[in-house]
């Protein structure tokens, strides 16, 4: 039922590292992938698409991410940022 997302693409050992994933249920993964759904880089709050918002996605529209009390293991914020600027958001 979860899956590890890859923030930005992977590309070999440089990317598959804990700061560029995130711990995603398959669908959301899959809707992540797809840039139906991003995470702000400013406050690790869920945004969902527009086209997603009359489903029972839009829940977790404003939804704030959960993240590990280590530092060291949170998602880094410049991929955040630059996979939400790919997905248009």
């Amino acid at each position: 039922m979860l899956e590890a997302a890859h923030i930005l693409p992977y590309k070999g050992l440089a990317t598959n590292i804990v700061q560029n994933g995130l711990l995603l249920r398959s669908d959301l993964h899959t809707l992540f992938d797809l840039g139906l759904l991003v995470i702000t880089s400013e406050a690790l709050i869920v945004l969902v698409a527009p086209s997603l918002m009359k489903t029972d996605y839009s829940e977790f529209s404003g939804r704030s991410l959960r993240t590990p009390k280590d530092r060291h293991l949170h998602p880094n914020l410049e991929a955040l940022r630059r996979r939400r600027e790919w997905a248009g958001f």
